[in-house]
């Protein structure tokens, strides 16, 4: 009995978990949408229609114009911020602003140049890929959410925080194989988090189904 209280509380925490976590993603955009249309900012519909135009126009005429790429996708998810929730609109908008990130990060991956150079690339490839995983939340779309986590862990394979929340998305996601290739890692990672007993009995309840999908 006390373990299955124990697993009830487990599962509720991850629900509830990403419950939070989306209800903060909304609460950012409506703050942000907000403020800017107090008129602090000078970013009115209009004003970022402007700047996203001036944006595309200058990534068209430069395509290497790697930080244009990301001024976009920052304004794009301004702009979606300012609009009705499940809107034609808003809904472009984000999908533009994912386009953007992985653009963006695309062109990160491939640069060249000092270790220090390259250090610097592969920070500023997580900081995107996380605002891109906010991008992804705020669609619902936990299967795109889970291959972002994978490109994260691939930049960052010691961080346990990433393998996971991965696990748990991929679970909203449908996709048992991940949640136990994201959970083991963790378990190595941290074998002693305050989750790991929990994950631990996830995994092996679930190896059987993973391994027959």
């Amino acid at each position: 009995m006390l373990l299955d209280r124990r697993k009830v509380k487990f599962w509720q925490k991850i629900v509830f978990s990403f419950m939070a976590l989306l209800m903060v993603v909304f609460l950012v955009g409506y703050a942000g949408a907000s403020w800017i249309g107090c008129g602090d900012s000078g970013e009115t519909a209009s004003t970022l229609d402007d700047r996203i135009a001036a944006l595309e126009r200058q990534i068209a005429a430069s395509p290497g114009a790697v930080e244009a790429r990301l001024a976009l996708a920052e304004t794009l998810r301004r702009r979606a911020n300012q609009q009705m929730e499940g809107s034609q609109g808003r809904t472009a908008d984000l999908e533009a602003s994912a386009a953007a990130y992985e653009a963006y990060v695309d062109e990160l991956a491939g640069a060249k140049g000092t270790k220090a150079e390259k250090r610097e690339a592969e920070r500023r490839q997580v900081a995107a890929l996380e605002d891109l995983v906010k991008v992804y939340l705020s669609m619902g779309d936990f299967e795109r959410v889970t291959r972002v986590y994978g490109r994260l862990t691939e930049l960052r394979p010691n961080k346990a925080e990433y393998f996971y929340d991965m696990g748990r998305v991929a679970i909203n996601a449908g996709d048992t194989n991940m949640a136990l290739l994201a959970f083991t890692r963790f378990l190595e990672l941290e074998p002693d988090a305050d989750e790991a007993s929990q994950v631990r009995e996830w995994v092996e309840q679930n190896a059987s189904k993973g391994s027959g999908e």
